[in-house]
């Protein structure tokens, strides 16, 4: 039987790893047709942890300048770091670094576990609720509201961009496209506002900090940073929050060893992001001919790089299909590597830790409706839509 994946096929969304298994021993660079190309006719795919690795490292050959989706021409989508290579790369990941400094995401903690709390008491005496839509889709978008000084009463038309722009297979369609419209129009709105009243938010700290040896920053680039922190700080956390849940209920006693043991909880992050790689995979475009485990890749073919594969990699990790919270994770890939490194990993940690902190603290145990869930995607992120949640007397009110 010939063998065949698809990372947009509905049938691989609820567990891709057998078929990444496959793909590292057999097909670790595996080329797709697309059916019914928008921009590029095919793509090639990675899967093992050392060509992924390799190519993260290497921006020259694998470059994120014609975007990073599959297939989707990166033109329609506003600019921001993601599409970009040095050096203007650099000069404005240096703004967003120096923005999003460890003391600000710190101050984040409070808020985010009122938050959380404040929903779980809101359904603790149902005695369920739904994983993604009434937790893990909130939390995120607080906390980018307060990270912006957004205000919350427009944090359900934010959720409805972020589901309209990555939470389908096509990220350029008639709803996509309507929904960068708006946020353009909503951006273009806050950066004039921000620059005749700076606060103390990111987006001000933004528009206010020097590009060291560049040119200053455009509205358009200032709109692609809101653009980046309301999409990447909502989609990729709150299916990570998503999954966390459903992966603590199918593994009772690892759940029960940071129950017992909250100081636990910093070995146990590192593997559930390991195990659950809330990105499963995004695309570089190649600058030159290059060969990948003995195949050569034509120079201007776009490639998609498996971060849930690399993660998932025998050679890289013993028994990787087995959640193990005794694990030392040192690294993986799941925030990427090389100069796309998420910047934002330290307020997705927290948010993802301090969201499972208050479940765990609170309902203790829990148990997940398997044939309730609805997954909405595969790649980039692996979207969970809809989660039932049943717990019963052991949540502490």
């Amino acid at each position: 039987m010939e063998f065949d994946f698809d990372p947009f096929a509905p049938e691989f969304f609820a567990d891709p790893y057998p078929t990444y298994r496959t793909l590292r021993e057999n097909h670790p660079v595996y080329r797709r047709e697309n059916e019914t190309p928008r921009v590029w006719p095919h793509y090639w795919m990675i899967s093992r942890a050392e060509d992924v690795n390799a190519a993260l490292l290497d921006w020259q050959t694998f470059s994120s300048a014609r975007g990073t989706l599959i297939d989707t021409d990166s033109s329609l989508i506003p600019p921001n770091v993601f599409h970009m290579d040095p050096p203007r790369h650099d000069e404005l990941r240096d703004i967003l670094a120096r923005a999003l400094t460890p003391s600000r995401v710190a101050s984040l903690e409070g808020g985010i576990r009122q938050y959380a709390r404040e929903q779980v008491d809101g359904f603790l005496e149902r005695g369920e609720f739904d994983a993604s839509t009434e937790y893990a889709q909130l939390i995120p978008t607080l906390t980018m509201c307060e990270l912006m000084d957004l205000p919350r009463s427009d944090r359900e038309q934010f959720l409805r961009w972020n589901l309209d722009t990555l939470g389908g297979a096509d990220f350029t369609n008639e709803a996509a496209l309507r929904a960068y419209e708006e946020m353009d129009s909503y951006w273009k709105g806050l950066v004039t506002e921000r620059r005749k009243r700076p606060g103390t938010d990111l987006i001000s700290q933004i528009l206010h900090n020097e590009v060291r040896g560049g040119a200053a920053l455009s509205d358009a680039e200032v709109g692609g940073f809101c653009s980046l922190l309301h999409d990447a700080s909502q989609n990729t956390t709150m299916n990570m929050i998503s999954n966390g849940i459903i992966e603590l209920a199918r593994h009772p006693d690892e759940r029960r060893k940071v129950v017992e043991d909250p100081g636990r909880w910093p070995r146990a992050l590192e593997e559930l992001l390991r195990f659950v790689s809330p990105v499963q995979g995004l695309a570089r475009t190649t600058q030159r001919d290059v060969e990948i485990s003995g195949v050569t890749v034509p120079a201007g073919d776009q490639v998609l790089l498996l971060y849930g594969s690399a993660n998932h990699d025998e050679h890289v990790f013993h028994d990787p299909e087995r959640l193990d919270f005794e694990r030392d994770v040192r690294s993986h890939w799941t925030f990427g590597h090389g100069i796309h490194f998420c910047l934002g990993n330290a307020a997705a940690r927290l948010e993802v830790l301090v969201s499972l902190q208050v479940l765990t603290e609170t309902l203790r145990d829990w148990e997940v409706e398997e044939s309730g869930i609805v997954r909405n995607q595969l790649v980039p992120t692996r979207g969970v839509a809809h989660a039932p949640v049943r717990f019963g007397s052991t949540a502490r009110g």
